[in-house]
């Protein structure tokens, strides 16, 4: 997984790297390196390069990397954005190597320089943006507004050094005028406008170079990670020949109500799709027949009930015949009835990893503790609107500080939260959160939240740890959703078929792993 760090967490790496023996100017030529060479890799064709450079450290990076291009043969034109004599530390080095190299360094200030700099965009086959970095924590202004959008207008590819300059690398936020980027070459590790919307759609593609900083000095910072395609591999890794159903798993859901049995069709589904060996759907009696004809893959089981849903009295039966599973999961449709409430409460107590969505999440509004009593692992899947019930707050609080909703909602239920939506994030109650990177605006349908709940219930009793099983199935969940955006585009999805691409996205990822 990579470390994703915010500009405090980065800048104390790079201390932490400088008082272990490395410098700050090896640092910074590393990270020009590093940077040159992704660019010369992605972008073989060009010949002339247009480098501009702001007036601190991502400025010095620039200059490095302008200096690295020029050595190779190529045409480059560098501009700073303030007197080049101004810099300090290793940008003022790389300033002094830069002129020594040959290369002018053209001041952008006052109508000449303007026009000198938008000339340079237009003639040149590619740009590298070192404006501003990770010290940005305010929007562009004045010349460096003006800078940012003669880049844009340009139309030109542009390779960003760390941050596209305008972002502030805590946030995903964007806060005024900011370079889109066709690359983001990220020096040492990621940071958090890189993987949060919507300040990543102007990151385009990304790369992670390293810089010289100790490995142990990242490990360190690893509070926030993302998940990588490496890490879902090592976590399902090829079956063997000679395995057969018992080996993946019994998994119970307990779904549906008058009027949403779909919900529970669609959880069983998304577990078979994700490889259970065995699925029981566990549903109000009356619902059996339904089920069973849109999905005669998945067992039933009828459980009292009354009105259509289950009844208080259904949990002895319940939690007597879970004895049986490896894991199970709650919630889908099954309503907010006061029986039915009750009725959650008491499968509480089930002896199994539990996952909890959807009405099982708003039966426990504002007391999200509860949870804190089980001893087997419990996931919780909300969206933004149920993080806010459990935690009695507002949507907006929860979307302004998505991180920190989710630490807070694992640490008060002792429970692994997956709070869903563009980048969902996966937290423990120690304060570790994955991100997820994958996933499609297509996916924003009714009913593929519930095939997430059974394909994380589905890698748990397969055995997976719970934050594993966690961040596998949203990977591959978003992951099928990225196949099938390339043929439906980007609305119309039925949920049925984001489970059913389960398979392919699963045989896809072992593809790509066994060709490097």
């Amino acid at each position: 997984m990579i470390p994703v760090l915010d500009a405090r967490e980065m800048r104390a790496a790079d201390a932490a790297a400088i008082r272990s023996g490395v410098s700050a100017d090896r640092l910074m030529e590393n990270a020009a390196a590093g940077m040159v060479g992704v660019l010369r890799e992605r972008f073989p064709g060009w010949r002339r390069v247009t480098v501009a450079c702001g007036p601190g450290n991502n400025g010095g990076d620039g200059l490095a990397a302008a200096r690295l291009l020029a050595g190779q043969g190529l045409g480059v034109a560098v501009f700073t954005l303030a007197d080049a004599d101004g810099y300090r530390g290793p940008a003022a080095a790389n300033a002094r190597r830069a002129r020594e190299a040959g290369l002018e360094l053209v001041p952008m200030a006052g109508r000449r320089g303007t026009l000198a700099f938008r000339r340079a965009v237009e003639d040149a086959d590619g740009l590298v943006d070192a404006l501003f970095g990770i010290g940005l924590s305010r929007p562009l202004r004045g010349q460096a507004a003006g800078a940012v959008e003669a880049i844009n207008r340009g139309g030109r590819d542009v390779v960003a050094a760390d941050v596209p300059s305008g972002l502030s690398a805590d946030t995903g936020e964007m806060r005024g005028v900011c370079v889109c980027a066709r690359l983001t070459v990220a020096f040492a590790a990621l940071k958090r406008c890189h993987v949060f919307h919507p300040a990543r759609e102007a990151c385009g593609e990304l790369r992670v170079v390293p810089i010289g900083i100790p490995r142990g000095i990242l490990r360190r910072a690893r509070r926030l990670t993302l998940v990588e395609a490496a890490d879902v591999l090592r976590a399902l890794p090829r079956r063997r020949g000679d395995t057969h159903k018992g080996d993946f798993g019994r998994v119970a859901i307990f779904a549906g109500s008058r009027g949403k049995a779909g919900a529970a069709v669609l959880a069983a589904r998304g577990a078979l799709r994700a490889g259970a060996g065995l699925v029981t759907v566990f549903c109000p009696a009356s619902l059996e027949e339904t089920i069973v004809s849109a999905l005669p893959e998945a067992m039933t089981r009828g459980l009292p009930e009354e009105g259509g849903a289950f009844r208080d009295a259904a949990a002895v039966e319940a939690l007597a015949l879970l004895e049986g599973f490896d894991a199970a999961a709650v919630g889908p449709g099954i309503g907010t009835a006061p029986g039915t409430r009750s009725f959650l409460r008491r499968l509480l107590a089930a002896r199994l990893p539990l996952v909890c969505d959807a009405d099982a999440l708003n039966a426990l509004a504002g007391r999200p503790g509860i949870l804190a009593r089980r001893r087997h692992a419990t996931v919780l899947t909300p969206h933004p609107g149920e993080a806010a019930r459990l935690l009695n707050t507002s949507v907006a609080a929860i979307q302004a500080d998505r991180i920190g909703a989710s630490r807070r909602l694992a640490r008060r239920s002792r429970s692994l939260v997956v709070l869903k939506g563009a980048a969902t994030l996966t937290a423990a109650p120690e304060g570790a959160v994955r991100v997820n990177p994958t996933g499609s605006p297509l996916m924003a349908t009714g009913g593929s939240g519930d095939v997430l709940t059974g394909a994380l219930a589905a890698l748990l009793a397969g055995g997976l740890p719970a934050v594993d099983a966690a961040s596998c199935a949203v990977f591959l969940h978003g992951a099928a959703g990225n196949a099938l955006e390339a043929s439906l585009g980007d609305a119309g999805l039925l949920a049925g078929e984001l489970a059913d691409a389960f398979p392919r996205a699963r045989a896809a990822l072992h593809s790509r792993g066994e060709s490097g």
